[in-house]
């Protein structure tokens, strides 16, 4: 079958797929009796439903992109910020006059740990000029990143919640890195905020609620599946 690079048979293949190719499905639902995949070599496109037949889901770890975008989970997994609760969003993350600087961490504190971490994950290939490949030892290439952000109630302090995340990662040859992260951010803040009423909005607008718990879940397992759905302009679940 042919894998297209929109959900419509009039758009020209980018290859032809034989049995037995194994597809990863990036989003449940169907768009023109498309489902939208990637394929193993990383190729992302649409393929024809009925040409394909789905399996078991993977276990609940298993994510949506390549490794080298998502932390380390046992590093890495992500933790909230016990001060923030379903029942208090509206003083704060939802709040028109709270901003995440008034609990971010100083530079102080988050610049020694990116270094520290940078070494925990592996990121010491001699990089002088910055071209920011895979496991660059340059600083710079990285933003010491929450993985659960502030806007979302991520803890601001604790390392289980921090990590050297590259600016430069590529899939498909798209650039797929820390500011892409940042898209499914503030989508996700606006989706938690979506029944306060005022709430404060900003980036990526969201058509539906969402629970603060859920979405901490999709930015501590897979941003990056939430990432492709709000890119069709879907709500991510």
């Amino acid at each position: 079958m042919n894998l297209r690079s929109d959900a419509s048979t009039s758009i020209k293949p980018i290859t032809l797929l034989t049995p037995p190719a194994q597809l990863t499905l990036l989003d449940p639902e169907k768009q023109n009796g498309f489902f939208h995949v990637r394929t193993s070599d990383g190729k992302e496109g649409w393929v024809w439903a009925k040409n394909v037949a789905l399996e078991n889901a993977p276990p609940s770890s298993a994510r949506g992109g390549p490794s080298e975008i998502y932390p380390d989970s046992t590093k890495t997994p992500g933790f909230a910020n016990p001060d923030i609760t379903p029942a208090n969003i509206a003083a704060n993350l939802c709040s028109p006059t709270w901003s995440p600087s008034t609990i971010r961490p100083p530079t102080s504190y988050t610049n020694p740990l990116k270094l520290t971490q940078m070494q925990q994950y592996g990121d010491t290939v001699t990089d002088p000029t910055a071209a920011c490949m895979l496991a660059s030892n340059n600083k710079g290439c990285y933003e010491e990143d929450h993985l659960i952000s502030l806007e979302n109630g991520g803890d601001p302090r604790d390392p289980r919640n921090l990590w050297p995340e590259p600016y430069k990662t590529r899939i498909d040859g798209q650039t797929v890195g820390a500011r892409q992260k940042d898209t499914v951010e503030n989508y996700i803040h606006n989706a938690i905020c979506f029944s306060v009423p005022g709430h404060k909005s900003h980036g990526r607008v969201a058509h539906a609620p969402m629970t603060l718990r859920r979405g901490q879940e999709i930015l501590a397992g897979d941003w990056y599946a939430c990432f492709v759905t709000i890119k069709h302009r879907k709500n991510c679940r």
